[in-house]
C-alpha cells in the first residue's frame, strides 16, 4: 500500500525523536540501520526535489550568515575548488559511513556544542516562512542546474547513504515546525564546518578556541614548573653552601680574598689627579724634569688642569737652569758592613785581633747617619755609576763607552756610593752585626740582626735600609731614584744565605783548589731561591750588584790560573743568581783591596786578565784610591777610583793630619764616634 508525503514525513520525524510540533519523551538511541529500517525508498522524483531543496537551503543560509553570495557559488564551472565543495562535503560524509543524526544519536553518544555551533543554530532558527520567501528571491535557474550537477555526481558515486540523507532532508524541509526549521540550519552548519576543515584557516575555517587555550594552560604550566625547579635547586644549593659555610669557614674566606684581590688587579684604579701631582713632584725632586712633565701631560686632563700647567712651567724653568757634571770629577765613596754595636764588636777581650780590624775596616751606624747628613749639606746627590757614562753599540758593531748627561742645579754635586762584602760572613756571628738581608712587609730590603743580648730584630742595621730611610726623608739626595752599588763576593754565599756550591750537601769535598769544605746547608735551594728575591728586591729599590771576586783575592797579583778559576766560581755561583734576578749579567767590577789588574794607564785588551773579565761581560771596574776622584773613561770601560770612609781614614785626617776628608765633612772628629778605641790600628 503506497504511503502518502505527510505519513512519511511524520514517520520520519518520530524516529529521529519527535514532530516539530509537539516534544515526545527521549526514547533509547537506535543504531543508524535500525533508524532507516521501514522507511520506504523515494522515487526518483522525489530524491531530485530533495536535493533541489536542501541546495536552496544551503545558499540561502550561506546569504543569511554572510549578508552576501559568494560570486563562484552563482557561477558554476568559474572556480572549481568552490564548485566541488559541496560534493567533498558529501564524499566525507559518505566515507564515514553515517550521517550526521546517526553519529549524534547512535554510536558516539551525546556530543557537547561548541560555542560556535550553537550561534550558529540561534542564528539558522528561521521560520519556514522566512526560509521559503528567502530561496523564491533569490533562487535562479543556475543554481538549479549546479546543484542537479551535483546530485548527478554522488549519484554516480554509488552513495546510498547520501541519498538517505537527501530523502530526510527532504522531509524536513517540507515540514511546517519550527524543528523543520532548526534541523535544515543544523544540516547547513554542519556541511559548513565539513568545508571549514577541509578548507582549512584560509579558506574560511578557523582555529579551535579550546585548542588556544589548552596551548596556553600547557605554557603555563612548564613555566611554573620550570621556576619550581630553579627555586628548588636554588635552595638546595643554599642548604649546602650554608653547610660548606659552617665546615669550611676558612677556606671560603679565603677564596673570596683571592678573587677580590684578582678582581683589582683585573680593574685597576684609575690613578687621582693628585697622586699623578705628588708622583710628578717626587721625579723632579730627583731631578728628573722630563719623565715629571711627560707623566703630567700624559696621565692628567693637562689642556684644563691649571696646577698641572703651573708646575710643568716650573719644571721646564728649573730644566734651564741645570749644570752638567764632569765625569771625570765625581767622587766616590765606599764602605763595609756597618756595625750596629761597637761596644761588643770593638771589645779586643771578646775578639782580640779581630776587634782592631773591625776598628780600622768598619764604620758605625751612628757615623754613617752622621756622613749622611754632611753629604746632604754639602750638595751632594747620590748617582749610579751607569749614569756616568754607558755602552753604546756603533755601527761596525763595536761598542764604546760614552758620557752620560747628568744634570744638576747650581751647587749639587754627583757622588758614587758602595758597600762591600754584603754577604754577612760566617766569621761575623756573634759580633751584633746584621746577618742577612730579607724583603720587608713594604716589599723593601730590610735586616735581620742577633744583638748582643740575644734577642732578634728586624730593621735599619745596615746601609741599606738606613739609606732607604734618609733618601725617603730627603728625596733630593737621589739621582732619578739612584742610591748605592753592593759588592758580593761568593764563598760564604750572598746577603747571609748560605748559596755557595761548597754548602752543597752533595759538593765533593775534596774537589781541588776549593780548601776546606763548608758545613753543608739542607736548605740550599731555599737560600737560592730567597737570594733572588731579594735581590730583584734591591734592583727595584735603586741598587746596583757588583762583584767582589768569588774569594777576595787580590785579583792582580795571583796567579793567572786562580784568577780565572776564582771568576768563574763567582760566575757560577753569585752571577747565576744576578742573572735570574735581573735577566742580564753583572757587569760592575769592584777590586778586593783596592787592588787593580793594571796601573794608571788605560786599560788595553792586550792585558789578559782585563780582556778575560771584559769577555765575561764587565765594563765598570773600580779599585781604591785616596783621592777625591779618580775616573778614567775608555773606548769600552769605565774606571773609578773609590774612597774608604772607615776608622783608619777618619783617624789619619785627625791625628795624621792628612786632611782628605775635607770635601765631605766640615769637622771629622764631629763624625768619628767615641765609642771608638784609639788609636785605630791599620790595616792588616
Amino acid at each position: 500500500m503506497a504511503m502518502s508525503s505527510e505519513e512519511r514525513r511524520r514517520r520520519m520525524h518520530r524516529a529521529v525523536g519527535g514532530s516539530g510540533s509537539e516534544k515526545t519523551a527521549r526514547r533509547p538511541r537506535k543504531s543508524y540501520e535500525e533508524l532507516m529500517d521501514g522507511i520506504p525508498e523515494l522515487t526518483a522524483e522525489e530524491q531530485q526535489e530533495a536535493s533541489y531543496e536542501r541546495t536552496a537551503r544551503r545558499v540561502s543560509s550561506s546569504r543569511d550568515l554572510f549578508g552576501v553570495m559568494d560570486q563562484e557559488e552563482s557561477q558554476p564551472n568559474t572556480n572549481i575548488f568552490e564548485e566541488n565543495a559541496s560534493a567533498r562535503a558529501s564524499r566525507r560524509r559518505s566515507a564515514e559511513g553515517t550521517s550526521r543524526y546517526s553519529r549524534e544519536d547512535s554510536f558516539e553518544g551525546p556530543r557537547r556544542r561548541r560555542p560556535a555551533e550553537a550561534a550558529e543554530e540561534d542564528l539558522f532558527g528561521l521560520s519556514e516562512e522566512e526560509d521559503g520567501n528567502a530561496f523564491e528571491s533569490r533562487r535562479s535557474a543556475r543554481e538549479e542546474s549546479a546543484a542537479s550537477e551535483r546530485v548527478s555526481r554522488r549519484r554516480r558515486s554509488g552513495s546510498e547513504a547520501e541519498e538517505r540523507r537527501s530523502s530526510r532532508s527532504l522531509r524536513s524541509a517540507d515540514g511546517e515546525s519550527l524543528e523543520g526549521s532548526r534541523r535544515s540550519a543544523r544540516s547547513s552548519r554542519t556541511e559548513r564546518s565539513a568545508r571549514s576543515r577541509e578548507d582549512g584557516p584560509g579558506e574560511g575555517g578557523g582555529f579551535d578556541p579550546r585548542i588556544i587555550i589548552m596551548a596556553v594552560c600547557v605554557l603555563i604550566a612548564l613555566l611554573l614548573l620550570i621556576f619550581g625547579i630553579r627555586a628548588f635547586a636554588k635552595r638546595g644549593a643554599a642548604k649546602a653552601s650554608s653547610r660548606a659555610a659552617e665546615s669550611e669557614s676558612q677556606s671560603v674566606a679565603e677564596s673570596i680574598e683571592a678573587s677580590i684581590e684578582e678582581s683589582i688587579e683585573a680593574e685597576p684604579e684609575t690613578e687621582a689627579p693628585d697622586s699623578v701631582l705628588k708622583r710628578a713632584s717626587l721625579m723632579a725632586a730627583q731631578y728628573d724634569y722630563d719623565g715629571a712633565i711627560e707623566l703630567l701631560k700624559t696621565e692628567t686632563d693637562y689642556d684644563n688642569n691649571e696646577e698641572a700647567q703651573m708646575a710643568v712651567a716650573e719644571y721646564e724653568e728649573i730644566k734651564g737652569t741645570l749644570v752638567r757634571q764632569n765625569v771625570k770629577e765625581i767622587t766616590h765613596v765606599f764602605f763595609h758592613i756597618l756595625m750596629p754595636d761597637p761596644s761588643n764588636a770593638l771589645d779586643e777581650s771578646r775578639w782580640g785581633k779581630q776587634a782592631g780590624g773591625y776598628n780600622s775596616l768598619m764604620t758605625t751606624i751612628d757615623e754613617f747617619n752622621k756622613m749622611l747628613q754632611s753629604f746632604y749639606d754639602k750638595g751632594y746627590v747620590l748617582v749610579r755609576i751607569h749614569d756616568m757614562a754607558h755602552i753604546e753599540k756603533q755601527a761596525d758593531g763595536t761598542e764604546k763607552m760614552v758620557e752620560g748627561d747628568i744634570m744638576l742645579p747650581p751647587g749639587k754635586k754627583a757622588m758614587v756610593m758602595s758597600e762591600d762584602d754584603v754577604c754577612y760572613y760566617e766569621y761575623m756571628v756573634g759580633a751584633a752585626f746584621a746577618d742577612k738581608m730579607l724583603v720587608g712587609e713594604d716589599g723593601r730590603p730590610t735586616t735581620h740582626i742577633v744583638k748582643t743580648d740575644g734577642t732578634e730584630d728586624i730593621g735599619a742595621y745596615d746601609l741599606v735600609p738606613i739609606l732607604d730611610k734618609f733618601i725617603d726623608e730627603h728625596p733630593d739626595f737621589s739621582y732619578k731614584g739612584g742610591k748605592a752599588i753592593l759588592a758580593f763576593t761568593g764563598y760564604n754565599g750572598i746577603l747571609g744565605y748560605r748559596t755557595d756550591e761548597t754548602y752543597d750537601p752533595s759538593f765533593d769535598k775534596n774537589a781541588v783548589g776549593y780548601g776546606s769544605a763548608m758545613t753543608p746547608n739542607p736548605n740550599i735551594e731555599a737560600d737560592r731561591a730567597e737570594a733572588v728575591k731579594v735581590l730583584k728586591a734591591l734592583v727595584a729599590d735603586g741598587y746596583e750588584l757588583s762583584s767582589h771576586s768569588w774569594g777576595h783575592r787580590d785579583m792582580g797579583a795571583i796567579e793567572m790560573s786562580s784568577f780565572k778559576t776564582d771568576c768563574n766560581r763567582w760566575e757560577k755561583n753569585v752571577n747565576s743568581l744576578i742573572k735570574e734576578a735581573t735577566g742580564k749579567p753583572c757587569d760592575i767590577m769592584i777590586y778586593p783591596k783596592g787592588a787593580d789588574v793594571a796601573d794608571w794607564h788605560g786599560y788595553s785588551h792586550s792585558n789578559e786578565r782585563f780582556d778575560y773579565m771584559y769577555d765575561l761581560g764587565f765594563r765598570y771596574f773600580c779599585n781604591v784610591d785616596s783621592s777625591q776622584y779618580w775616573v778614567q773613561v775608555g773606548d769600552d770601560y769605565l774606571r773609578q777610583g773609590r774612597r774608604a770612609l772607615d776608622g783608619l781614614n777618619m783617624w789619619l785626617d785627625i791625628d795624621g793630619g792628612k786632611n782628605r776628608m775635607s770635601d765631605l765633612f766640615d769637622n771629622v772628629s764631629e763624625i768619628f764616634d767615641p765609642a771608638r778605641p784609639t788609636p785605630v790600628p791599620g790595616y792588616f
